[in-house]
């Protein structure tokens, strides 16, 4: 894998039918009715997709997601997402390549919904030997607000080397960090749209603004590398 993979963004328009699509929100509406609501809010399980030096679970949504979200983690998922979901990643594993050639294979489904009012943070997933890029298929367009921003910065700040002068992201690479707030960024955005994926490298900033009307639907993943 090489570093500039992890500074891609990519789309894939058409990513999930329509049909795929009304399976998946069927599933997950299934299992929501199923547990208690509270045990869909982020974190509530003891888990989180986002990693943070020295933060409990409750103090790493407060910095990600600090007006909460509903999250349904990889490992309580439905078994159908999951194999819808890699259908169609894997009918389009060549289009994938395209911008992300060590590309080889998703995982760490979760399925996420944004109220108004909620929202992601900027932060940077993190340059690693086996994650190239982390990707969210959009299931739903009857809401306003929630656009995605990538984040471009030829800063040497945002990068380090590692044990192995490996080039890694700088410790602190989230919206807890000053350093990292302060490093000037420009912004790209988009407003997902239903049924495509938006890709984001893993050496990107990422973040999204707070939906303003209705409900913002979405499954994450992430893509390994070889």
């Amino acid at each position: 894998m090489s570093v500039s993979e992890t500074m891609m963004p990519y789309s894939l328009e058409g990513f999930l039918e329509e049909a795929e699509i009304q399976q998946v929100i069927r599933s997950i509406d299934a299992y929501k009715q199923s547990v208690d609501p509270k045990k869909l809010e982020a974190g509530a399980t003891g888990y989180t997709i986002h990693n943070s030096e020295n933060l409990s679970v409750k103090e790493i949504i407060n910095v990600y997601e600090p007006a909460g979200r509903l999250d349904v983690n990889w490992q309580q998922i439905p078994r159908d997402i999951v194999e819808i979901m890699e259908r169609a990643f894997f009918r389009r594993i060549e289009d994938v390549r395209r911008a992300f050639p060590t590309a080889y294979g998703p995982y760490g489904y979760t399925y996420v919904e944004y109220k108004p009012g909620q929202f992601f943070t900027a932060h940077i997933d993190g340059v690693s030997r086996a994650q190239v890029s982390g990707f969210g298929v959009t299931l739903s367009n009857d809401f306003e607000g929630g656009e995605f921003s990538v984040e471009t910065c030829g800063s040497g700040r945002l990068w380090a080397r590692d044990g192995e002068e490996r080039l890694i992201n700088a410790p602190g690479h989230d919206a807890q960090s000053e350093w990292y707030r302060k490093v000037p960024r420009t912004k790209w955005t988009t407003r997902p749209v239903k049924g495509n994926a938006i890709f984001y490298g893993s050496g990107l900033t990422h973040s999204s603004q707070p939906v303003t009307k209705g409900i913002l639907r979405k499954v994450l993943a992430f893509v390994r590398s070889y």
